[in-house]
């Protein structure tokens, strides 16, 4: 891991985080923090022509969006690149460096609390999510987070519901806790899935990930999709 304060300033600048305000003139309303995907940057998810609401300004209205870059750990087979952790190995999703999750865990933590300040307490207006190894970890950080600060909500794409056994310690037991809760278990969580995703996090491995969870999350709403890959 490189440390931010020696790094050569041209990287610096490259592996910024990125925010989406409110248009002027619009209160701010609500917030979404949403993690990008391994090998990707939060500044990516701001690209013209994807569809994501805070790209579209009329969707956004009120909207205010938070998109961090995960930091560059080595990987087993010599990679750097931005990952909000290091993996077991190459054709996994389970992590294998639990000090890399546990920093990204808190990391994200803190974040979750600086801007539940910003909208004056109100947990249900702060929403969290993610995209392929970025869905894995905003989501084993929902389920730890989701009861204390009564957040409003998850989205998701490409990911999986993470496990103990996948190397997110603690998750399976935050997951029941969100699933006993009255309010919580009925929260939005929307995930949408490729199904002929073979390779990044296998269709296989998500469904998996996600048996049961349904009889349990009454507000998880699956949606599957296919032919455009991991995407």
């Amino acid at each position: 891991l490189i440390p931010r304060a020696v790094e050569p300033a041209f990287l610096a600048a490259h592996y910024v985080d990125a925010e989406v305000c409110p248009p002027s003139g619009t209160a701010h309303r609500r917030t979404l923090i949403y993690l990008h995907g391994f090998g990707s940057r939060g500044p990516n998810l701001l690209r013209a022509g994807l569809a994501l609401p805070w790209v579209d300004g009329e969707a956004s209205a009120g909207l205010r969006v938070v998109l961090p870059t995960a930091p560059r750990p080595c990987q087993p087979w010599g990679e750097m690149k931005p990952s909000w952790y290091g993996y077991s190995n190459k054709k996994e999703n389970s992590v294998g460096d639990a000090s890399t999750l546990e920093a990204s865990r808190a990391r994200l933590s803190a974040l979750l609390r600086a801007e539940l300040r910003r909208l004056n307490g109100v947990g249900h207006l702060l929403l969290l999510g993610g995209t392929s190894q970025g869905c894995g970890v905003a989501l084993d950080t929902y389920m730890r987070e989701a009861l204390e600060l009564g957040l409003g909500g998850f989205v998701g794409c490409a990911g999986w519901l993470p496990h103990d056994a996948d190397g997110f310690d603690g998750v399976d037991k935050a997951f029941a806790r969100v699933a006993r809760d009255g309010r919580q278990r009925k929260r939005p969580l929307w995930l949408l899935l490729p199904t002929d995703d073979t390779k990044h996090v296998p269709w296989k491995f998500a469904r998996a990930s996600l048996r049961g969870a349904q009889k349990q999350l009454p507000g998880l709403l699956l949606r599957k999709t296919c032919r455009r890959g991991h995407q």
